[in-house]
């Protein structure tokens, strides 16, 4: 179990966000944000910049053409989808200082699973009719784990304990966390995003994601679903399985407005996005 004080070090740890993924963040809410002074801001971090680029050129996006520049960029996915890129690459470079066994438990394939958690629940929220919302789902998925960049801080002794357990399969990582640590990734990763003065909601799904109906935001939900659905691949049946363990049946259309027939072809759709990792 962790002590109070090993987890507050833990979480003072992790840097600060550097000024331009706030200002980023508050363009990515203004509708009429210039797209010239978003290339400006980048611009500002050569480095930053050089890695949405990359983002934008992966075949996570498959684009035609190469993008060029920033504003090449948003003429092709728009200013909220740049702005979006900007801050997933922002904690590309953070997971890739984490080094050694707690970073192997806790950051493996955490850049491509940020991202796609993002295009996901931004995925998810247009498909339920509710396109003003998608901005503020992509922030939300995109920073749901970051409390895993807390625990990745963590030293060898630890990480091997919470390995040993996960690899037994009976309990979700999450559950592991608590019942090794005393804590999950949910838990500080809200006190992570409340360091780092993020809006309240943001706070309130990083600390629900795993146990939505905790929540009072629509947004958990679907960052809930998507994280879900990123993880099963594939893999109808294994998603099958988990949505009726969890029994999504009894708020999905309450919490989301979709039906629970919907999920099947939602996933199907999905699945067929070249943003989505789960294609064959």
């Amino acid at each position: 179990m962790l002590e109070e004080g090993v987890i507050q070090d833990l979480i003072d740890g992790v840097p600060m966000l550097p000024d331009t993924v706030y200002r980023v963040m508050d363009m990515m809410q203004d509708p009429q944000a210039d797209p010239r002074r978003l290339a400006r801001i980048v611009q500002e971090d050569p480095g930053l910049a050089l890695q949405t680029l990359h983002l934008c050129n992966s075949p996570f996006y498959s684009l035609p053409v190469e993008v060029t520049s920033i504003e090449h960029a948003v003429r092709l996915l728009g200013i909220s989808t740049v702005c979006g890129l900007v801050m997933a690459a922002h904690f590309h470079g953070l997971v890739s200082r984490y080094t050694g066994p707690a970073a192997e438990v806790w950051l493996k394939g955490a850049r491509r699973h940020f991202l796609e958690v993002a295009e996901c629940c931004r995925f998810l929220v247009r498909s339920a009719g509710a396109p003003q919302a998608q901005s503020d789902a992509f922030t939300v998925g995109l920073l749901h784990d970051i409390g895993k960049l807390v625990l990745a801080q963590l030293g060898a002794r630890e990480a091997r304990a919470v390995q040993e357990a996960v690899m037994q399969g009976d309990l979700a990582l999450v559950d592991v966390e608590m019942e090794v640590l005393g804590t999950d990734h949910a838990q500080v990763g809200a006190r992570l995003a409340d360091r780092w003065e993020l809006p309240w909601e943001i706070v309130d799904v990083v600390r629900h994601h795993h146990l939505p109906e905790r929540s009072e935001l629509t947004l958990a939900y679907f960052t809930f679903l998507a994280d879900v659905l990123c993880h099963a691949g594939k893999d109808r049946e294994g998603l099958s399985r988990v949505l009726d363990r969890i029994r999504v049946e009894k708020w999905i259309e309450a919490q989301c407005g979709l039906e629970w027939d919907d999920l099947e072809d939602l996933a199907s759709q999905w699945w067929a996005l070249p943003v989505s990792g789960s294609r064959g």
